[in-house]
């Protein structure tokens, strides 16, 4: 069977665009098995942080890693939640009290959860563990214990004989680090993993402290409880405000992982994805070649392939890999509104035009994803994106820097994290490029050139004799057209006019 099977309004073609929303099952059928996959479930690691941005992947690897390692050996305990539902109620700004309050909060969750598995108690560890199981919920409790919890023993007279008053009294673990330090002893490994800690970050003292006081109770409680392997996640622009201010982070970089999706994850990802699809609706995909060729074969299934792109034509997944800033979740949300674009104009396929006809919207999306993430180490952030609309797409250095002095600081004070006092242009570019509204250009003499963005060139901006390396600046291409850029001939950057459609081809 053809592409004509597959239905591109069907909400189930890219799947779910957040990974914690999803169908456990349908994940793992259509997940890329990166390499962190296998450090985040290695018993031989007690800790990993998953270090990225939103919409890399963070959720999906913590839960990928939970999945295998439940697989792998079924005895482990293994306890997935998110940090909303575990975070203790912090009041004051008290670094210590905060974090003694996260390894409380964090021991009663393995107390209770090692609790939930236990059969029959007879030791005092374990009544207490079942204990604090059943008072969490977690545990239902024994017909025995229920009756028990009911009755006043005082009051009980057996052949008329007054006993002395004594009450049922459930203790739970009164100090739950003590008692899993000895349940542990018992070779049973407990594997916890705690998503979004730095969820609806804002860059205030309480919030600094309750961030950076987690993991740092997170490393505690690891070195305190044997068999305990806790996983993670942080945002990059969250780790660099906390790190600047509390020392005791400097023991907890080690353990931190960054996530970086390539051209060729990207590739994968699309083609997973609608392999899966292909896999659910019972429709033959292809089979023969590498996995290369059948990846780019899965891919044709859905999108137009190859495309134009700039003076080259180039496969479909590069387009969606650029424009989506190298964010998965971004990608499949620019598939999905593209996808409906070919379904109006009943294309059987998404092309092109589907894709930079939807660019506008989406564009504006990302300005106010971009500002949402970072505004907590830049609160004009959305000042500064904005002084670059209506101008050129690309810069040389000086240019770039000329643009920043004139229209941003002559007009603000930027406030950005670790930069003391009013910044300096330099300091400006070296936000906005870490932050993705422009990146690096590297022309070679061949005609070609390459991209560099931060991850891969984290050093450009820091340098005092050499701040570019010989790169030219351009604006991202997903912000052109809601920025109304110019291109290289000073005409507005707008969507590609409307082909007439012919019909389908395959």
């Amino acid at each position: 069977m053809g592409n004509k099977a597959i239905r591109l309004n069907d909400p189930d073609l890219f799947g779910n665009d957040a990974a914690e929303d999803e169908d456990a099952e349908l994940l793992a059928s259509y997940a890329v098995r990166r390499p962190e996959l296998d450090l985040f479930a290695s018993p031989t690691r007690r800790i990993c942080i998953v270090r990225a941005y939103k919409g890399e992947g963070k959720s999906a690897l913590l839960r990928l890693a939970s999945s295998t390692v439940q697989e792998s050996v079924k005895s482990q305990i293994v306890v997935f939640i998110s940090a909303n539902s575990l975070a203790p109620t912090l009041t004051a700004a008290d670094f210590p009290g905060s974090v003694r309050a996260w390894k409380e909060a964090i021991l009663r969750q393995l107390a209770a959860e090692v609790g939930a598995t236990i059969g029959r108690a007879w030791s005092d560890d374990a009544m207490s563990l079942v204990e604090e199981a059943e008072r969490q919920g977690f545990k239902s409790r024994s017909p025995v214990s229920a009756v028990l919890e009911r009755v006043n023993l005082g009051e009980l007279n057996l052949a008329g004989l007054k006993l002395n008053p004594v009450f049922n009294k459930r203790l739970g673990t009164e100090n739950p680090e003590k008692v899993l330090q000895r349940w542990a002893k018992q070779g049973t490994d407990v594997w916890l993993f705690i998503d979004d800690v730095d969820q609806n970050f804002q860059n205030t003292d309480q919030q600094r402290i309750r961030v950076a006081a987690f993991f740092v109770a997170c490393r505690e409680v690891v070195n305190a409880v044997q068999g305990l392997h806790l996983r993670a996640s942080v945002r990059p622009s969250v780790w660099t405000i906390i790190k600047l201010e509390f020392e005791a982070l400097s023991h907890v970089e080690q353990y931190m992982h960054d996530l970086a999706w390539s051209e060729d994850d990207m590739r994968s990802m699309l083609a997973k994805r609608v392999r899966a699809y292909l896999q659910r609706n019972k429709i033959q995909g292809p089979v023969a070649g590498s996995q290369f060729e059948r990846d780019k074969d899965l891919i044709a299934q859905v999108f137009e392939s190859p495309m134009d792109w700039g003076k080259a034509a180039r496969p479909p997944h590069v387009l969606i890999h650029t424009l989506s800033m190298h964010r998965p979740r971004w990608a499949i949300e620019l598939s999905k509104v593209a996808a409906q674009s070919a379904v109006k104009k009943t294309k059987p396929r998404i092309g092109r035009d589907e894709i930079f006809e939807n660019l506008d919207a989406f564009g504006r999306r990302r300005i106010e994803d971009t500002c949402a993430e970072f505004r907590s180490q830049c609160p004009e952030i959305d000042e500064c994106i904005g002084a670059f609309a209506r101008g050129p797409e690309q810069f040389q250095t000086d240019e770039l820097l000329k643009l920043i002095e004139n229209k941003i600081l002559n007009h603000l004070s930027p406030r950005i994290v670790g930069v003391a006092g009013k910044p300096t242009a330099r300091d400006v570019a070296a936000f906005m490029f870490q932050v993705g509204v422009f990146f690096g250009r590297r022309e070679f003499p061949d005609g070609s050139y390459e991209h560099v963005g931060f991850s891969a060139g984290p050093a450009l901006w820091k340098s005092r004799t050499d701040l570019d390396r010989g790169l030219s600046w351009e604006v991202h291409p997903v912000f052109r057209q809601a920025l109304e850029i110019r291109d290289a001939q000073g005409r507005e950057f707008a969507p590609p006019k409307r082909r007439p459609h012919r019909g389908s081809s395959s």
